[in-house]
């Protein structure tokens, strides 16, 4: 294989891809792999984390085609004027990376709210299925492309404190599996990527406390927590030629964590 033939197996030339949560951590290094494979990629964040700023950004210092748009996961109606306007802008969608996530559990089961899970279910579980019906027609119509949904090994692992949270993440691995067999036949991939700790803000509480890190790395064979382009890169995997013959898996990106003894 030649070293164009490998540049092929990876590119994303043409495509127009949509990252949702996208305007740091895990979502702003996938939609910057994405665009830097040749996508027109479009990351979305809430308001007041400015994703239009965060994408004009980037496309100044990378000469990238990233544009950004404002979106609330939660509400239907934005995510549909956000399917609309990619169709009129690029007349097309092959790529679609629901990112977005919360983590709200503070305390076992018996101390969390339902407020909390409700909100967790909106934003992983209830969003993921809308955004699904909404653009994997749209897909469908351009010949095939890659749904994939983020989910986390709190949903193949028994939780002390992230029990609501690791309850839709469960739920997002199944979510996967559900729509690959049932859109597998229109050639769209759909997979879900489970991180391990990743070493963002997010992860902070473990990752800073030494006790705690410590704790976690002995359970991890490699010793050592992720970054946020080890996931970017499987997402890239998933969405190009490279993944093209993988479908309804839940991928593990966690330093082989789940599997450790």
């Amino acid at each position: 294989m030649t070293a164009a033939q490998v540049t092929e197996l990876f590119s994303l030339e043409g495509m127009v891809a949509v990252v949702t949560g996208a305007t740091r951590r895990i979502g702003l290094a996938t939609a910057e792999a994405f665009a830097s494979a040749g996508a027109t990629t479009i990351l979305t964040g809430l308001e007041h984390e400015d994703p239009e700023r965060v994408a004009a950004r980037i496309a100044d210092e990378h000469g990238l085609a990233v544009e950004g748009r404002t979106l609330d996961v939660t509400d239907h109606r934005a995510l549909e004027d956000l399917v609309d306007f990619v169709i009129r802008a690029h007349g097309r969608l092959d790529v679609v990376f629901c990112n977005a996530g919360v983590a709200l559990d503070s305390s076992p089961h018996t101390g969390g709210t339902e407020d909390q899970l409700e909100v967790m279910f909106d934003v992983h579980v209830r969003s993921v299925i809308a955004m699904a019906n909404l653009t994997l027609p749209v897909i469908a119509r351009g010949g095939g492309g890659t749904f994939l949904i983020m989910s986390s090994i709190a949903g193949v692992r028994g939780n002390r404190i992230l029990g609501q949270y690791g309850i839709t993440k469960a739920a997002n691995a199944q979510l996967a599996r559900n729509l690959a067999v049932q859109w597998g036949d229109r050639n769209i991939r759909v997979n879900s990527i489970a991180p391990g700790v990743i070493d963002t803000d997010l992860a902070r509480t473990i990752t800073s406390d030494s006790e705690l890190a410590d704790a976690r790395l002995a359970k991890t064979p490699l010793r050592r927590f992720g970054e946020p382009f080890h996931i970017a890169g499987t997402a890239l995997w998933l969405a190009s030629p490279a993944g093209s013959f993988v479908s309804g898996q839940n991928i593990m990106v966690d330093g082989g964590t789940v599997i450790s003894d």
